[in-house]
């Protein structure tokens, strides 16, 4: 966290380029453009966006001060650019967010989990000029499982939390790989030692662990060519 961060404040850009491709006049007006550009209408900006708020506890409802991160993601899956870090309360907050639905991952490595049969990523919907109240309830302990999430979304497989779109991910022998599709539509991960995953919708999960060192590229059969990546394997 840079030093101009604090927590509870998020980073990056707080709108997306697919809804908010105008600006801010002095009025307080958004102007929207249409997906061909041939037409244009104007709203104001509380009507248009929503907020978010929320607080982490653990099991037991009590606050937990500043901990872990969290990710704001699209409903398809891609992330949003924005992270806040929760206050000395447990409370953090996105403001000024336009309408729609998100999901937010809890990351908290060593330190806490979000256990079943609370998701996470939380889905959750944002509405026009109200706040969206969003629980993170989390268990605290260090459940390390030498374990690698890739998620699999619109168009994309992302290593958690900080892996880049259609990348490769390099593990060792004996990770455990986690495929989670957090989209809405059905994907699979084929390819590689595995095979094929199957059909997957959405919050479901495939579980393999890597045995076979090697280099495996996979992908959405229903996706394809947009959707593929390659998972290095070393011993």
């Amino acid at each position: 966290m840079s030093a101009d961060e604090s927590p509870g404040t998020p980073t990056g850009v707080p709108f997306s380029r697919r809804e908010f491709l105008g600006a801010v006049g002095a009025a307080g007006s958004v102007v929207l453009l249409d997906a061909c550009g041939a037409g244009s209408k104007s709203v104001t900006a509380a009507a248009a966006t929503g907020t978010i708020s929320g607080q982490v506890t653990d099991l037991q409802g009590i606050p937990q001060a500043a901990l872990g991160t969290m990710i704001l993601m699209y409903n398809s899956g891609h992330q949003a650019g924005l992270r806040v870090r929760p206050d000395a309360s447990g409370k953090f907050s996105f403001p000024a967010l336009p309408a729609a639905k998100y999901k937010i991952r809890f990351e908290a490595p060593h330190q806490a989990q979000v256990p079943w049969p609370f998701e996470n990523p939380i889905r959750f919907e944002v509405t026009a000029g109200k706040d969206t109240f969003v629980p993170v309830r989390v268990r605290l302990g260090d459940f390390s499982q030498n374990l690698v999430e890739i998620y699999i979304g619109e168009g994309f497989y992302q290593e958690q939390p900080d892996g880049k779109e259609n990348a490769d991910v390099t593990v060792k022998v004996g990770t455990n790989i986690c495929f989670y599709n957090v989209d809405s539509k059905v994907h699979t991960a084929t390819g590689g030692p595995w095979g094929d995953t199957g059909d997957m919708l959405e919050s479901d999960s495939y579980f393999w662990t890597s045995t076979t060192p090697g280099v495996f590229g996979y992908r959405c059969k229903y996706h394809q060519p947009q959707e593929q990546a390659i998972l290095r394997i070393i011993a």
